[in-house]
């Protein structure tokens, strides 16, 4: 199996290119979209070590944008938790496909 990455900075055109490939795609942004609208045990996590930001599920953005702006010590609490399921997300797709 050939796996390919395509990164770059916001708007650079990720999910455009890599639809274009015509394969599976894994979209990380939209899995960690989907980790903040469905997962209770990550959004329990995130209110236990930032409660004044993650006060009603499902986080929002507004949530998660202020508690960033705020601190980068509270983006690198917000990435300890969201990663890991990332990777999970990642590791079942690659299985699966």
């Amino acid at each position: 199996m050939i796996k390919i990455a395509v990164v770059g900075d916001i708007g650079s055109g990720k999910s455009y290119i890599a639809k274009l490939f015509g394969y599976p795609v894994f979209n990380a942004d939209q899995e960690v979209a989907n980790i903040y609208k469905k997962n209770k045990n990550c959004f329990k996590r995130l209110k236990k070590i930032l409660p004044k930001y993650f006060s009603v599920f499902p986080a929002n953005k507004i949530q998660i944008i202020k508690a960033i702006e705020d601190s980068e010590k509270n983006l690198k609490k917000i990435t300890k938790i969201i990663h890991p399921e990332v990777r999970k997300k990642l590791s079942f797709f690659l299985k699966k496909k």
